[in-house]
């Protein structure tokens, strides 16, 4: 195994932690395989202390719409994160691309921003054969203006077997350059096991604008039992001169996936508590 350390000077002269993770090119697959190991030191990151950290991990330009994060490490400035990732692409196209790790402080009830992140150009490596990597993490203050997401909140109330869904706010719904903004509502259904839909609610349309408000509830009545096997689909709809092109969905509940799986097992085991998750939307 080759190591290998970048150091890159900080603009203020001020380190902001260390990002070790591991690389090599699978030629059986045509895979790049990263291993995210640990950060060290994440605490001078954030003026507000670094509480939950994670690693989003992407290759520009992108191979695919696949979103590669690790967990969220909470209360931790030295995260061990252990995960792998894998980005399908063939070895002779890694050269004009850059891998790109952004270091994130997760909060549940505003956007999260890049705090730190660490560039590697592809083509200034050798990944032939696995390579073991130190690199200072590098300050950033911009926000990560990926796909569009939606801030939504869910309690259940055990009692009443009442499920509630709180339509907070979705951003970038739309590229900046664009100025056709979209008349956009929030679709909901509740789908059962059988991936039937029992119920289908809607929000109000805010119109024209690409980071709508809508601070609304949508209630649905769910007994214990049937909670452990229904979902909701969320879709952001824009009606739009009449159309109505679906801007993005996303899934809460054992069919969703990552986010959508861990914000609905957060309501589970904590009944009777609003908890509010930020998801991306998929077309």
């Amino acid at each position: 195994m080759v190591f290998f350390h970048q150091s890159t000077d900080s603009q203020d002269g001020t380190k902001y932690g260390r990002l070790h993770f591991r690389l090599k090119y699978d030629f059986d697959r045509s895979d790049l395989v990263v291993h995210v190991i640990e950060a060290l030191d994440l605490g001078t990151l954030s003026t507000k202390g670094f509480n939950d950290p994670y690693v989003k991990v992407s290759l520009i330009p992108e191979v695919d719409s696949k979103q590669r994060r690790t967990d969220i490490r909470r209360n931790c400035s030295d995260p061990f994160f252990n995960e792998i990732f894998k980005f399908p692409v063939t070895y002779d196209e890694l050269a004009d691309k850059s891998l790109l790790f952004e270091v994130f402080d997760y909060d549940r009830y505003s956007r999260n921003d890049v705090t730190g992140e660490v560039r590697i150009q592809m083509c200034e490596v050798d990944i032939t054969s696995e390579i073991e990597v130190w690199s200072e993490i590098q300050k950033s203050g911009k926000v990560s203006l990926d796909r569009p997401e939606i801030l939504l909140s869910l309690s259940y109330l055990p009692s009443a077997g009442r499920l509630t869904l709180v339509v907070l706010k979705a951003a970038h719904l739309v590229s900046p350059e664009t100025k056709d903004f979209p008349d956009a509502y929030v679709k909901v259904s509740l789908t059962s096991g059988d991936n039937k839909k029992i119920k289908k609610k809607k929000t109000t349309t805010k119109k024209g604008v690409s980071n709508p408000v809508w601070n609304e509830a949508i209630g649905f009545d769910v007994t214990e039992d049937d909670l452990k096997h229904c979902h909701l689909v969320v879709s952001v709809v824009n009606c739009h001169h009449g159309h109505s092109p679906l801007l993005g969905t996303c899934v809460l509940g054992h069919r969703g996936h990552g986010q959508g799986s861990v914000h609905w097992d957060a309501m589970v085991q904590t009944p009777r508590k609003a908890i509010a998750m930020w998801h991306q939307l998929y077309i």
